[in-house]
């Protein structure tokens, strides 16, 4: 930040008295309001060193700025540090517990913990606060199937899925996790429905090709799941793993009596393994 400021001023060849007063103006001129909008603009930039300098120069001016607590938390979570966090996002609820943001992010917190008892009363929380927001509400639905109540996840997802704007990655999202609960519930027809619906809406979802493929070749339509799986492969996505697309490719190849085609996926499959274990 100063380099930059420096850079701005001409000053970056040896600040004099000038210039360090001049500087000095300007760093008192900058509130924690815009340090937050600084760090907001380099989160969604990825600038994520710079947007972590930003939140504490935010925070040692005003310690108590929720927006910047839950910002910081959320960075935190990425940087894995679930201590600071939790600490954060406490903090912002403890000052303002009508923060939305901050109730939503503390139930996922718990959600990826796989604490999902105490991820409720914050997600309920949230949904409350924004009855529309349909990220509570998946997150609920995920969280009542992590502690096996599939009927309350069920209800869940289908309000997800309605609260959701049509043909959005978000709604792809919910619909597909939707639609591995009802496969691995036996309803393998309403799962297809769901996935299919999810590929419509998101025909770039890898995700959705890939438990299209599933649900096809537990329906024993080999062929098609095959076409499926191989549009997920070609797809970039952090869901399924290259690994899992290749396993279920050897296996549907092998089902289709294509040899070849099976051992190359299962080459493949063995390999992408070896270098997930490096």
């Amino acid at each position: 930040m100063r380099r930059k400021l420096l850079r701005r001023t001409g000053c970056a060849g040896g600040p004099g008295q000038a210039c360090m007063m001049w500087l000095l103006a300007i760093q008192l001129a900058v509130g924690p309001a815009q340090h937050y909008q600084n760090a907001k603009r380099d989160f969604t930039q990825r600038n994520f060193s710079e947007a972590v300098n930003e939140l504490d120069a935010a925070l040692h001016e005003s310690p108590y700025m929720v927006p910047a607590l839950v910002l910081k938390a959320r960075l935190a979570t990425l940087a894995r540090r679930p201590d600071v966090a939790k600490s954060c996002l406490v903090t912002a609820i403890t000052v303002d517990p009508a923060s939305e943001d901050a109730q939503f992010y503390l139930g996922v917190l718990f959600y990826m913990q796989n604490d999902f008892r105490s991820a409720l009363s914050p997600l309920q929380a949230a949904q409350t606060l924004a009855p529309g927001n349909p990220l509570p509400v998946f997150y609920l639905a995920m969280t009542h199937q992590g502690l096996g109540d599939e009927a309350r996840a069920l209800a869940y997802y289908q309000q997800a899925e309605t609260l959701s704007p049509q043909k959005s990655p978000q709604t792809a999202e919910i619909l597909v996790a939707n639609g591995r609960l009802l496969l691995s519930l036996g309803r393998t027809e309403d799962g297809i429905a769901k996935d299919r619906l999810a590929v419509q809406v998101d025909p770039k979802s890898r995700d959705a090709h890939y438990e299209l493929a599933r649900g096809l070749d537990h329906e024993g339509d080999f062929r098609n799941a095959a076409l499926e799986g191989e549009m997920a492969l070609s797809l970039p996505g952090d869901g399924a793993s290259d690994a899992q697309i290749h396993f279920l490719l050897a296996a549907l190849y092998r089902k289709l009596n294509e040899p070849d085609l099976a051992r190359a996926h299962l080459e493949k499959f063995l390999a992408a393994t070896k270098a997930a274990q490096r």
